[in-house]
């Protein structure tokens, strides 16, 4: 039999839940020292209206109206397994409100979240995800432009991940990286400078990658260049299976915001 485990008052937010059996939720956390963990929230939602009338039409758990996306909460639970068992949620101090998220920015985020599902296992702590997690929803809350509020997640989220993108030279000659030249990326390799065209290969002006690499991305062309530049890196360890947040946040992101 598996070592229970208890684990008291932990940081950490809901990146996703679903129901579980008949009144109870799935969630999926991330958490500083836990990393990614799926708990469940026995009697978090209402019965089925077809039981919940011969119950008296009992109502969800008030830690329901807590266990929501982007809601900084500190969690207990108790674990047996790859499952835990959530004990006790009480909200966190953050730097910032979720109700400052408006619908783009709630898109935004829940790209983020969708981001991190996909590419954390369970049970693999890293503190350096949940920081740049946390900062991108304070950035989002506090009106910085989302398209590049979700650049530097990415590009924080790689790094952390120890898939990051090398930006300060050229990875075959060593020598710094060019605002005047133009360079391409290659998968195995990482940013070298451009030769000649090879049809449409995407190529990045130098000073576009500097401003990634300084998270500046105050213009449309370095913003467009960024995205292109991490959109190839992240699908490389997404796989073929597109986001579903993908479609509507270009959308976003298209009109300027």
């Amino acid at each position: 039999m598996s070592e229970r485990e208890q684990v008291l008052l932990e940081t950490g937010f809901v990146l996703h839940q679903r129901a579980f059996r008949n009144t109870s939720q799935l969630l999926e956390c991330l958490t500083v020292a836990h990393g990614r963990v799926g708990l469940v929230a026995r009697g978090s939602r209402a019965a089925p209206s077809s039981r919940a009338s011969r119950a008296g039409r009992r109502s969800a758990s008030p830690q329901r109206a807590l266990l929501q996306p982007f809601v900084p909460l500190r969690l207990s639970w108790l674990t047996r397994g790859e499952l835990g068992r959530l004990t006790h949620v009480e909200l966190a101090d953050a730097p910032y409100a979720p109700q400052a998220l408006n619908a783009d920015s709630l898109y935004a985020a829940y790209y983020a979240n969708e981001l991190l599902l996909r590419l954390l296992a369970r049970g693999d702590p890293n503190a350096a995800v949940f920081s740049c997690y946390s900062r991108c929803l304070a950035e989002l809350a506090g009106g910085v432009r989302v398209a590049r509020a979700l650049r530097f997640f990415e590009l924080e989220l790689l790094g952390a991940l120890g898939y990051g993108v090398e930006l300060e030279s050229d990875a075959v000659t060593g020598e710094p990286l060019a605002a005047s030249r133009r360079y391409r990326f290659e998968p195995e390799v990482g940013v070298v400078a451009a030769g000649a065209p090879r049809g449409d290969e995407a190529t990045y002006e130098g000073r576009a990658l500097i401003s990634l690499r300084e998270r500046i991305l105050d213009d449309d062309d370095s913003l467009r260049a960024a995205q292109q530049l991490l959109g190839t890196v992240l699908k490389a360890h997404l796989g073929d299976r597109p986001l579903k947040s993908r479609a509507v946040l270009r959308d976003i992101v298209t009109r300027g915001l």
